[in-house]
C-alpha cells in the first residue's frame, strides 16, 4: 500500500487543500476522494514514495453520480477507473 498526496478543493473553500491518503493504485486513491462528501475538484495526486503525479482537473459529482447507481443496483456491477496518458513521448508532466 502506498502514501499519496491528493491536492483538491475542499467544499466553500477558494484555495485548494491536500489531503493525505493511502491505497494500492492511484484509482482507489480517486475512489477515496469520491466517498468524501465535501471534496468537491480533484486537481491531482502524488504518490509520495517516487512523486509521480497524476493530473485530473474535474469535479467529483458525475463520479459520485456513478458510484450511487452502482451501489443501488446491489453492486452487481464494479467500478473501475482507469489511468492513461494521451502523452506519446511519455514526457513527464511535473
Amino acid at each position: 500500500m502506498d502514501e499519496y498526496v491528493a491536492t483538491v478543493l475542499m467544499e466553500g473553500e477558494k484555495t485548494p487543500t491536500e489531503l493525505k491518503s493511502f491505497g494500492i493504485t492511484p484509482e482507489e486513491v480517486v475512489d477515496n476522494m469520491v466517498l468524501l462528501p465535501n471534496v468537491e475538484y480533484l486537481y491531482h495526486i502524488t504518490r509520495l514514495r517516487d512523486e509521480e503525479v497524476w493530473d485530473f482537473d474535474t469535479e467529483l459529482e458525475p463520479l459520485r453520480e456513478l458510484r450511487k447507481m452502482i451501489t443501488e443496483n446491489g453492486g452487481d456491477i464494479g467500478l473501475k477507473i482507469s489511468i492513461t496518458t494521451d502523452d506519446e513521448d511519455n514526457t513527464p508532466l511535473h
